[in-house]
Order: structure tokens, then C-alpha cells, then sequence
């Protein structure tokens, strides 16, 4: 672990504090470029699998951040919301609109509205191209470098030995000139931030309530203060303009009390990430057996909920289903919260089930191994499963969290036909989510379908940015689609797309040599 002046979360942050803000006009990086080099390190930040992919949590908080962003008169499809397992309180914006949010941070959080306003802030930095205009004073051939150093950085907390490789790969990259942002981008940010905080519907107190707890917890802590205060010093002015804002907008009137559950499920979701030996598990059951302990999880259907998920990574597969058969008893019985509040209850109980039930095809089979089966085979047990499975999908259509569970339980009841064609046609909307190219595969393996296959993970590949393997895994699929023309011509026109986009990251990597 780097020491604290340097730490991988403090130095991603970093981008967001550079020193000289300039004018809009002033040797501004290009867009293209600026998204370039984001995706350099976002490349090399996935594949030592320093990002946490899961759905639901992603899922949030890109709904979340895309709401901040249209507020900004911005089109979501120039960012992207990622989450990192991290107990620090933190989120970092990187070039090219890429925003990292820390579980620690979304545990820290005591409302929606408090980590709407780090993201309205960190959309800020983004929005007036701050870090364009200081990357765009650097030469191009540092940028290959910047993105190294950066991406060994993020890496560095889970895998020091892989960040090791690829700081070096980022020598001679000017640290002291990269770790602070100047005090009027900050202000910047914060009143760009407060009124796309207040534009998107979100109760602005937020932003004093969460900034004024970080600012107290650093004259307490001083040196173990929250990293997100290390890299975005709030000073006393900053905080006395928010307030100020704040009294003279007054509250947007959010409806807390419809976003405080699924808030809280995605709160505790997110510290229990973070737990990992059986003893840290442990003393996380009793947080959320007694509603007093440090997080304050008062509500008793996500105190439950992380209860069930807590046992679940325990290994105790019985107790976690019954906590969270608890948990979606007590949620039942509120009628004040929305429905897709329930998404998180349904999904624990549904792969609880799934996980338990040693008769489903999944077992401990290796899916090329497993039975394909019809609908009609399914016993009483499996057709249950399979229903509730259909309920879901049909109940919450738009969430990516159960489109891609009932594709895995389509899969588990071995309707490997039934997948995968439902993977297709989702794969047509969502090009950009590897999971769905990953459990498309598997489908193509099991109904054995070779060129499929490999073309499903050529796309899981692209999806990752990882250009060279999909190059590969199209060039086999090539040799297994033989006299298909048809299939060889789709093989073909995609494998050039892989190579466009690796011949455009070499010629942008070029410059660093």
C-alpha cells in the first residue's frame, strides 16, 4: 500500500485537483483525445480487476449519475460510473468522463441527496473541463505515461504487483505537478455542482450536510481524515458559499422517504463489499443485529437484508435465505416505498435459491457438460423457480440486475436454447456490458456452437476494451464457422471493428515511446 500522500485512491483524485484551471480556450486536450486517455486507464484499471462490476450497485449509481448529468444539459453517453471495492470515503473523475465511486463512500452517505452531491461535484470537474485544460498543457507524448502512472495508482490497494508493472511502464511522470486541483476549479465544481444538484430534484442540504461532516471529521483526524478531503480541501470558504446557497435556494423537496430504501439496500450492499475475512463478517452480522452501531442502519427490511447478505458470504446459504425471505416479508408490509426498491430483496432470494438447489442443472458441472432441456422436463421445484424468474423480468424490465439473473436461471434449468436467445436479442441494446456477452457464451458452449462461442467472447472482450484478444477470439470463431457465410461475413465486418480500434489506441499509444 502506497503511503497516504500517494495512495491509490489520494493520486486518482488527483486528476481532480490539478493546479492551474486556465481559460476554457488555453491548449484544452481534444475531446476525442480526452477520451482516449480515460480509456487507457480505465484498460488497464479492469484488467487487473481493480473495478467492482456488480450490477446492482452500478446500476445505481449510473441511474443516479446520468440524472445529474442531463441536469447538466450533458448526454450520459459521455460518462461512465464506475464502482471500486474501497473502504475510503472517496470518488475520483478521470479523463474522458470516467467517475469512480468508493463503496466507503456510499456507506458514509446518510441519504440519496448527500452522494448525489459528491457526483454533481465530480460531474463538475468534468463539465468545465478541468481536466482537459491541464492534461492540454502537457505534451502528447506524456499522456501514454500519465495514463501508466494513473492506472498503476488506482491498481496499487488490491494488487501491487501488477501496479508495480505498470508504474513502470509510467517512469518519469511528474507527480507534484499532478496532485492538486487550484482552489477556483474547486469552487468551480461546487457551484456547478450545487445548481445541477438542485436542477435534478435533489434536496441541496445534501451537499452541506455530507462536505460540513467531512470538514469536521478532518480537524478530528487530521491525518487519518477521509481521503476525499486529502484530495478536494474544503476549506472555510467553500463551506460557508454552500451554506449560503443552500439557505437561498431552500430545499428541493425530494421525496425522501420513496428513495430512502433503495438508498439504504445499496448503502448496505455496499459495506458489506468490503468485508472480507470471516471475522470482519462477523462483527458486520452484529451491526446489523443491533440499529445503534456505527453505520446506523435503522430500517429493519435493509438491516435484514444485510443480514442475508453478510450469511451468504459466510457460507451460510440456509440462514442467509431465510433473512432474506425476512427482509422481503417486511418490505411487503411498507406501502410507502417503490417497487423497484424490491429488485435487490428479490434477486438475494432468487440466487439464494438458485445456489442451494443441488438438482438444478448447474451443480458442479462445467457448462459444456450440462443437459439441455425443454421446458417440459422441468419438475414442480425448477417450473416455480422459473416462474418467479419471468414474474422478475417482466416486473422490472429496464433493470440490467435481473435481465442478466433471469438469463443465469434460464441457464441453471438448462434452457440453454431459451438464453440464448434472449441473450441475443439483449446484446443488440447493450454492446457495452461484457456480462452479457460472458453468459452468451456459455449458452453458445453448452448448445455446442464453437463459432458462437468465441464470437461471444471476441464481443465480451471489445465490451472490456481489450482489442488484441477479441482480434483472436474472432479469428478462431472464423475457423469454426467453415461454409457459413453468412456468420463468417458478421465474423469478419466485427473483427475489423477490433482492429480499427487497436490500430487507433497504438497510434495514440505511439506518442509515448
Amino acid at each position: 500500500m502506497l503511503s497516504s500522500a500517494l495512495s491509490p485512491v489520494v493520486y486518482a483524485n488527483g486528476l481532480n485537483n490539478l493546479p492551474s484551471l486556465g481559460d476554457a480556450g488555453d491548449a484544452e486536450l481534444s475531446v476525442q483525445d480526452e477520451r482516449r486517455l480515460g480509456a487507457l486507464i480505465m484498460k488497464d484499471y479492469r484488467t487487473f480487476g481493480a473495478v467492482n462490476t456488480d450490477p446492482e450497485v452500478t446500476a445505481y449509481i449510473t441511474r443516479l449519475g446520468n440524472k445529474i448529468v442531463q441536469a447538466a444539459s450533458e448526454s450520459p453517453s459521455g460518462f461512465e460510473f464506475f464502482l471500486v471495492t474501497d473502504k475510503s470515503v472517496n470518488a475520483f473523475a478521470m479523463p474522458g468522463g470516467y467517475i469512480g465511486v468508493h463503496t466507503g463512500l456510499i456507506a458514509a452517505a446518510q441519504t440519496e441527496s448527500e452522494l448525489a452531491s459528491v457526483l454533481a461535484h465530480e460531474v463538475g470537474h468534468v463539465t468545465q473541463r478541468h481536466i482537459a485544460r491541464r492534461f492540454g498543457q502537457q505534451k502528447q507524448s506524456s499522456l501514454v505515461a500519465t495514463a501508466a502512472m494513473i492506472a498503476a495508482l488506482l491498481v496499487a490497494g488490491s494488487n501491487p504487483q501488477a501496479a508495480s508493472g505498470l508504474m513502470a511502464a509510467g517512469a518519469g511522470y511528474s507527480l507534484d505537478q499532478q496532485l492538486a486541483f487550484s482552489r477556483d476549479a474547486e469552487r468551480e465544481a461546487d457551484r456547478v455542482g450545487f445548481l445541477t444538484l438542485r436542477q435534478a430534484g435533489f434536496d441541496t442540504q445534501g451537499m452541506v450536510d455530507f462536505f460540513g461532516r467531512l470538514q469536521t471529521a478532518s480537524r478530528l483526524y487530521e491525518n487519518n481524515a477521509p481521503s476525499y478531503l486529502r484530495t478536494h480541501p474544503l476549506t472555510t470558504e467553500r463551506i460557508a458559499d454552500i451554506r449560503n446557497r443552500a439557505g437561498l435556494e431552500g430545499r428541493a423537496g425530494q421525496n425522501r422517504q420513496q428513495a430512502n430504501l433503495e438508498f439504504e439496500l445499496i448503502r448496505v450492499k455496499s459495506i458489506v463489499f468490503a468485508e472480507r475475512s470471516n471475522q470482519q463478517l462477523t462483527d458486520r452480522l452484529r451491526t446489523f443485529e443491533s440499529p445503534n452501531e456505527q453505520e446506523g442502519i435503522k430500517d429493519p427490511v435493509a438491516r435484514e437484508y444485510g443480514r442475508s447478505l453478510v450469511l451468504s458470504a459466510m457460507g451460510k446459504k440456509k440462514d442467509a435465505l431465510v433473512a432474506s425471505n425476512k427482509a422481503i416479508e417486511r418490505f411487503k408490509s411498507t406501502q410507502s416505498v417503490v417497487k423497484k426498491t424490491a429488485v435487490p430483496l428479490f434477486l438475494q432470494s432468487q440466487q439464494m435459491r438458485m445456489s442451494m438447489d443441488v438438482s438444478l442443472p448447474l451443480a458442479s458441472a462445467p457448462v459444456g457438460e450440462r443437459p439441455i432441456r425443454e421446458r417440459a422436463a422441468l419438475d414442480a421445484k425448477e417450473t416455480a423457480l422459473l416462474d418467479r424468474l419471468v414474474e422478475l423480468r417482466n416486473e422490472f424490465k429496464s433493470d440490467m440486475s435481473v435481465r442478466l439473473l433471469y438469463a443465469e436461471g434460464l441457464q441453471r434449468l438448462g434452457l440453454f436454447a431459451e438464453s440464448d436467445a434472449y441473450l441475443k436479442e439483449l446484446s443488440l441494446a447493450y454492446r457495452s456490458v461484457p456480462e452479457v456477452f460472458d453468459l452468451l457464451a456459455q449458452s453458445a458452449l453448452a448448445l455446442r456452437k464453437p463459432a458462437e462461442h468465441h464470437m461471444a467472447l471476441a464481443q465480451s472482450y471489445n465490451a472490456r476494451q481489450a482489442y488484441l484478444p477479441a482480434i483472436e477470439q474472432a479469428e478462431i470463431a472464423k475457423r469454426y464457422a467453415k461454409d457459413n457465410y453468412y456468420l463468417l461475413a458478421e465474423i469478419d465486418s466485427k473483427q475489423r471493428e477490433y482492429k480499427r480500434k487497436a490500430d487507433a489506441e497504438r497510434e495514440f499509444a505511439k506518442f509515448g515511446n
